[in-house]
């Protein structure tokens, strides 16, 4: 079902992930796929749906979440202004295992993101608790970011729309976990 990315339909989102469900929703950057970053049922109930076992990252809304469950390195916390919010994932220590495994998958990094886009962020706020964020794909294929073309592959699962670049590159995903810091994937963020 396709349903406007609008604050009428903020608690729908939250309802939808609360109860394990996958929903598909708008970023700054392409259409993320969510559940419950706290849920370990609803991460893998994720991963077998994408075909795959791999790290995820979670959408935070405000330093203060990011403090709540992950361990701040103080080389990031002077740059989170320069980065977040905005089109970044920011790969951290994930050593207060707060979290389940299920998103670090025994790597103990996760990436955090605050993406620039009003509905999801209002959702997050509104459970005070992170979501996962991924693409919109099966393993090893690339993302999707239209939605008749995501409704067709996943039309089993609830899609928040907005218009959003069609042409994203994704997130830029910057490591934190080493010195320096590196760049791993170039997207729209400029560094």
């Amino acid at each position: 079902m396709i349903y406007q990315a609008i604050d009428n339909n903020s608690k729908l989102a939250e309802k939808l992930i609360l109860e394990g469900e996958i929903i598909v929703y708008p970023t700054d950057t392409l259409y993320g796929m969510g559940v419950d970053a706290t849920n370990k049922k609803a991460i893998n109930k994720l991963n077998q749906l994408k075909g795959r076992i791999s790290p995820l990252s979670i959408i935070v809304n405000s330093e203060k979440m990011i403090k709540k469950y992950i361990d701040i390195k103080f080389s990031f916390k002077k740059d989170l202004n320069k980065y977040l919010p905005g089109p970044f994932t920011i790969l951290l220590n994930n050593f207060n295992n707060m979290l389940p495994e299920e998103l670090s998958q025994g790597t103990n990094k996760i990436g955090i993101r605050i993406p620039k886009s009003s509905f999801i962020l209002k959702v997050v706020k509104n459970m005070n608790r992170p979501i996962v964020t991924t693409s919109v794909n099966y393993h090893n294929m690339k993302p999707l970011n239209n939605v008749d073309m995501i409704n067709k592959q996943f039309n089993k699962l609830s899609i928040f729309a907005e218009d959003i670049n069609l042409n994203s590159l994704g997130s830029t995903i910057i490591d934190y976990t080493c010195s320096p810091k590196q760049v791993l994937r170039q997207g729209d963020g400029k560094i």
